[in-house]
């Protein structure tokens, strides 16, 4: 049987590191063997973690080049949030179909997560419609979840 190597991801994050979600965080990036950086570069970048409201319990995962770039670790993740009492959910840029949740239940299914899709819409102000402010993104593409000049990656140190 041939064996299949694992790619390293590289996360971004240069907000609060005193937040417990980001203790969290950081030990099961530590244990996967993921790398984090705190300086900004576009090209090194895979994915990235956005400080929104310090205040907040919910925290946004996405689904595509995200959790399913490392279905295990995120799985593990999403765990260890819930047992410290944050509210982790997939929140996807794709379109609302049965088709769409079925394959992310799928592999999420004892998760016990929501799963927001907006339909290409900007995911911050679609949460935000909903009532839910968003403590952490953790998102490869930041374009999906605001508009290029939120102060969300102002705060996040990405201009």
């Amino acid at each position: 049987m041939e064996e299949i190597e694992e790619e390293i991801l590289t996360f971004y994050y240069n907000g609060y590191q005193k937040f417990e979600s980001f203790q969290i965080l950081q030990s099961a990036l530590t244990s996967k063997g993921h790398s984090l950086i705190e300086f900004y570069n576009e090209f090194l970048i895979d994915i990235y973690i956005l400080l929104d409201n310090p205040e907040s319990k919910f925290i946004a995962i996405d689904w595509d080049n995200t959790i399913s770039a490392d279905q295990t670790f995120f799985i593990e993740l999403i765990k260890q949030l819930q047992k410290s009492d944050y509210t982790p959910f997939v929140c996807t840029l794709r379109a609302p179909n049965t088709e769409n949740i079925e394959e992310i239940l799928s592999i999420l299914e004892d998760a016990n997560i929501a799963i927001y899709l907006t339909d290409g819409n900007p995911k911050r102000e679609y949460m935000k419609d909903l009532g839910v402010d968003v403590h952490l993104w953790i998102d490869d593409f930041y374009p999906g979840i605001c508009r290029e000049t939120s102060s969300l990656l102002t705060r996040n140190h990405i201009k």
